[in-house]
């Protein structure tokens, strides 16, 4: 196991449903608390951390929160573009989300692990590189372009093409109740992220390219060439949080008030996402909406 002997090692610390961490005998930290969910169409009942209560997120993880200002030194328009789906995701670098489908989300974004190549496996195979790798995940390592486990002799491949069943299992062994491998991995990336500002600057970069992907995307099957930001951001965000598909988008795009008309779309479904991106568009509709997106140049102009 390579730099075992380096790792910070976490203890975990419960007090009732709340967890929280001390590394090496430090200073404890909050993590999450435990929350159950219930399917209400399975009648599948699950449990997990989470630290993203409220609409800005619990008090730890609103200390640590994206703020689009702080990078458009580096990111320039695009960390604004981000900035209304950040808000609906919580907002901040550490939300933690371990209860649902995807087993384990993380960061403003809430970059989930249960899509093959998807957010969550691009970012953490890019912080597996980063060089304070051996202070937290030292058994694990890229590949071939892949995330592997390293035992003993024995090289594991976390995921591929196809699955991520093993990176989840690893990040949260079951959903049947909070564990302390599960509190471990939280630990972990709350810890480095918050510690290491080349981690927060790593998620912005990310977020990034999926808005940049998803709105290349949406403009081969909808056409956004000349479309204003502000409607681009709505696009993004639906796509990003998945709760409509393209039909839907086209229509209210052809309505007479596309901008409105955008905002209602997938609200039957998820009504309170969808009136936190209204609130959030409120008072930076009219900063996007000074930018067009131009599919010459790949980007808003």
């Amino acid at each position: 196991m390579k730099g075992a002997d380096m790792a910070i090692h976490f203890d975990v610390v419960r007090d009732g449903r709340h967890f929280s961490a001390r590394p090496d005998n430090g200073r404890t930290f909050p993590i999450a608390a435990r929350v159950r969910f219930l399917n209400r169409r399975t009648g599948v009942e699950r449990f997990g951390l989470s630290n993203d209560s409220g609409f800005f997120g619990s008090p730890e993880a609103g200390k640590k929160r994206f703020m689009g200002k702080d990078y458009e030194d580096v990111h320039g328009f695009w960390s604004a573009f981000i900035e209304p789906t950040a808000i609906c995701e919580g907002q901040s670098f550490i939300s933690l989300n371990t209860y649902d489908r995807a087993r384990f989300t993380f960061g403003f974004g809430q970059f989930a692990a249960h899509v093959p190549d998807g957010d969550f496996i691009v970012w953490f195979r890019d912080m597996l590189q980063r060089p304070e790798v051996l202070d937290y995940f030292p058994n694990l390592e890229v590949r071939g372009g892949r995330i592997v486990k390293i035992e003993a002799d024995r090289v594991v491949a976390m995921e591929d093409e196809n699955s991520t069943e093993k990176l989840q299992l690893y990040l949260n062994p079951t959903l049947d109740d909070v564990e302390d491998a599960e509190v471990i991995a939280a630990a972990k990336l709350i810890h480095w992220t918050t510690n290491h500002s080349e981690a927060r600057l790593l998620q912005v970069q990310h977020m990034i390219n999926t808005a940049r992907r998803l709105v290349k995307e949406a403009d081969r099957r909808l056409g956004l060439d000349g479309r204003s930001a502000d409607l681009c951001c709505i696009v993004m965000d639906v796509r990003h949080h998945g709760r409509a598909g393209f039909d839907e988008l086209q229509r209210a795009l052809l309505a007479g008030d596309p901008f409105d008309a955008l905002l209602q779309v997938g609200a039957e479904s998820e009504p309170e996402r969808c009136k936190n991106l209204k609130t959030a568009l409120r008072t930076r509709r009219a900063d996007l909406a000074q930018k067009t997106w131009s599919r010459a140049s790949g980007d808003f102009i």
